[in-house]
């Protein structure tokens, strides 16, 4: 009976009914939206560091007065439980001259196979005994394709390959470098293994084989230093949950500005129909009564246009992230159902307390002042 009558009475108002509706509408699709652009935001970022999650990078203790990482101490760290393999790297920033080129950078000494492991070759191959491979960004600098001829410290090299363009990395970023073989290194730098990049066999194993680590090689003295890459994907979720939060309360005003268009529609409702207020309670009509009708309204109007904001939200988050990040693929992922219910939840409950103060002044009305109301 009372959810007859609520509808009834809302259907009594159809236009400010209406206009609440969308006003919730609006909200949760802001909300929803904008927390699903930034669960994808957050997903594409983060994709660029999947790849190294499970990678420490063990390097010389400088204040102990270590310069590099020992080979032994290299051989020790391969035998470790739970490594799925060591590169070592030797670095040092040498001149490298082609034609239209001519800059200090920094140039890497790698296996051919620690190469191929860590990168993919745009154009040509990874091969590094003689030759040597560079970064797309240098590549484009310098106007160097594969087979043109650089020089390194006055050693001339071949370019076999130019790399795919890794994005940001934390223990090489080959975009603007030069990777030749170590025994090629060897000829034109005396710099030993500036870092070694530990990859252990699980994500979850990354916390062992960094405490093997240290009580295998700092036992005696600090020699290295271990740092875990994975600790930046934290650093990475705990700022996008801020921004996130950040961009949903911005967009949480909207919801601010349907709460008071509710109550301004129930406020109306009520003066307009005091007169009935009064019969219904001079025939019997209790004050729950007549509170729980009106907040069924605000109930009626919050489902209503948080339904159909949720929905509407998803093809809100599929074009914001299909203008910004021109990719769609995180649309649809677990975080969304999240932000989907969120919204919900967020215009329901604003409905809802927006219709508290209508409800519970049309509940205070006595019988005789509302029969006596023109």
């Amino acid at each position: 009976m009372y959810l007859e009558l609520a509808r009834r009475n809302l259907q009594r108002a159809k236009v400010r009914s209406l206009l609440a509706v969308i006003g919730i509408l609006i909200g949760v699709m802001a909300v929803s939206a904008i927390g699903i652009f930034g669960e994808s935001l957050k997903a594409t970022v983060l994709e660029n560091f999947e790849d190294v999650a499970n990678e420490l990078i063990v390097g010389p203790n400088y204040y102990a007065g270590y310069r590099y990482v020992d080979e032994k101490d290299v051989n020790q760290i391969e035998k470790l439980p739970y490594v799925k393999s060591a590169i070592p790297v030797k670095s040092d920033t040498l001149l490298v001259e082609s034609k239209k080129l001519k800059a200090y950078l920094q140039i890497y000494g790698l296996s051919e196979k620690d190469a191929e492991e860590l990168f993919d070759a745009e154009k040509g191959v990874i091969r590094l005994k003689g030759s040597c491979v560079v970064g797309k960004n240098l590549a484009d600098t310098g106007d160097i394709k594969v087979n043109s001829k650089i020089t390194i410290n006055g050693r001339e090299f071949r370019v076999a390959g130019i790399l795919e363009d890794t994005g940001a990395r934390f223990d090489i970023n080959p975009n603007t470098a030069v990777i030749i073989s170590q025994d090629d290194f060897s000829k034109i730098s005396d710099k030993g293994y500036t870092m070694v990049i530990v990859k252990a066999d699980r994500l979850d194993h990354v916390d062992n084989v960094k405490k093997a680590i240290e009580e295998r090689l700092n036992s005696r003295e600090d020699k290295v230093y271990v740092f875990e890459l994975s600790i930046i994907l934290e650093r990475i979720n705990e700022a996008f949950a801020q921004i996130n939060t950040f961009l949903m309360a911005i967009a949480s005003i909207s919801l601010l500005v349907a709460g008071v268009s509710i109550l301004n529609i129930m406020l109306m409702s009520t003066i307009e129909r005091t007169k009935e207020i009064g019969v219904m309670r001079a025939i019997g009509a209790y004050r729950v009564t007549i509170l729980k009708i009106f907040l069924l309204e605000a109930v009626i109007l919050g489902i209503i246009g948080s339904s159909i904001g949720s929905v509407l939200s998803l093809a809100g988050g599929y074009a914001i992230d299909y203008i910004i990040l021109q990719n769609v693929k995180y649309v649809f992922q677990p975080g969304t159902l999240f932000y989907l219910i969120l919204g919900f939840s967020v215009g329901l409950t604003t409905a809802v307390v927006s219709g508290l103060y209508p409800a519970w002044r049309a509940s205070r009305l006595e019988p005789i002042e509302a029969l006596r109301f023109e």
